[in-house]
């Protein structure tokens, strides 16, 4: 899956939008300033969870080669020592 996890959004994301958008309704002299700031903050939260979770994966897959690659060395040095 590449992207944030289902959990992420809902136990994190999510409420603190909400949370966010409720205090920000509570200014009434900057609402439209906090509202904007508070946007801004959940957009790029979201875009750097997304980039992370696609950085996570790509090294997870690398970690998967080199191990794969560890293993035929290995298995080619003990085939040799016999």
């Amino acid at each position: 899956m590449v992207g944030p996890s289902i959990i992420f959004y809902i136990f994190f994301a999510i409420p603190y939008i909400f949370l966010m958008y409720w205090l920000v309704k509570q200014d009434k002299k900057k609402y439209a300033w906090g509202l904007a700031i508070v946007t801004i903050i959940a957009i790029v939260g979201i875009i750097v969870s997304q980039k992370a979770s696609k950085v996570a994966i790509e090294n997870y897959k690398q970690h998967q080669i080199d191990a794969r690659e560890i293993e035929r060395e290995n298995r080619q040095d003990s085939l040799n020592n016999r």
